[in-house]
């Protein structure tokens, strides 16, 4: 089922529809998610890299993949994860992570790659920026944009940050990802999205949750609310990124431990109804 007609464009990110926390394997296959999504009336996915390979070893390859995706009318829109890039890195492990990513492009598409840093320490804001310039360079020759989201906890800890570390790599195809959680929470205003380098605001990803102020990881892997339904300004969120020309399409992260037991198609549907919500509100 393709987008509804006059409606934005809504993608199900990896961790909304894998009815399982962050870091464990899903407990829904990507049949099922995909044909959970397209019933809801998302028009694309996200993919974890991990999946590609655990969906081939259950018996679904690439071109059955494809198929997949084509007959839900959906699409492939967002590549989860590249981290430990930000601070001294594996340079052969990322390597390999980079690689993956690009398998997950050459078999099945992809809009843009969420890359950011899990862990806590100093950054060297030059050389993250020169690491982030290379490997956004790779992934450009599969047009790929590069979306660096920064998290409270970490050693890339808020949008500022994020911004100077795109400013100081000077790529074009590298912008910022607003999740509303992680902006909010790390601190960010609105008026942080006046003036953006390179792509923008590359992603969105709509979310809600309590506003914290400590203990960010423990939040955010269990606060992760359905858009509208706790207290951040979403709606606000959403008008300042179309202000900045973000104009979609509107990825969907929501994972908390109730929202992961649901049934896959009851979660489908509650991401998408929610996002369309404040989407309307913010036309309002």
């Amino acid at each position: 089922m393709a987008e509804r007609t006059g409606e934005p464009e809504l993608v199900a990110s990896f961790f909304t529809l894998s009815g399982a926390g962050f870091g464990q394997p899903p407990r829904h296959t990507f049949v099922e998610r995909c044909e959970a999504a397209a019933a809801a009336g998302f028009a694309g996915i996200g993919l974890h890299t991990d999946d590609l390979a655990r969906t081939r070893a259950s018996g679904v390859d690439a071109s059955s993949m494809r198929r997949v995706l084509d007959g839900a009318g959906l699409r492939l829109v967002e590549i989860e994860f590249l981290d430990g890039w930000a601070q001294d890195a594996d340079e052969l492990s990322f390597a390999a992570a980079v690689a993956d990513v690009e398998s997950v492009a050459d078999a099945l598409g992809g809009r843009h790659v969420s890359v950011g840093e899990f862990r806590p320490g100093v950054l060297d804001l030059d050389a993250a920026a020169a690491r982030l310039a290379s490997f956004a360079r790779r992934l450009d020759a599969r047009g790929l944009l590069v979306a660096v989201e920064p998290f409270p906890w970490s050693a890339l800890p808020d949008v500022s940050t994020a911004l100077e570390l795109l400013r100081r790599a000077g790529t074009a195809n590298a912008g910022l990802m607003v999740d509303v959680w992680h902006f909010f929470n790390g601190g960010a205003g609105l008026e942080v999205l006046d003036d953006l380098p390179g792509a923008g605001v590359a992603a969105v990803q709509l979310n809600d949750g309590p506003r914290v102020h400590a203990d960010f990881l423990r939040h955010a892997r269990a606060a992760r609310r359905l858009p509208g339904s706790g207290e951040l300004d979403v709606v606000g969120l959403i008008r300042a990124v179309q202000a900045a020309g973000f104009t979609g399409p509107w990825c969907v992260e929501v994972n908390t431990p109730e929202f992961r037991e649901l049934p896959v198609e009851a979660a489908a549907k509650a991401a998408a109804d929610a996002a369309l919500t404040v989407l309307d509100a913010a036309r309002g």
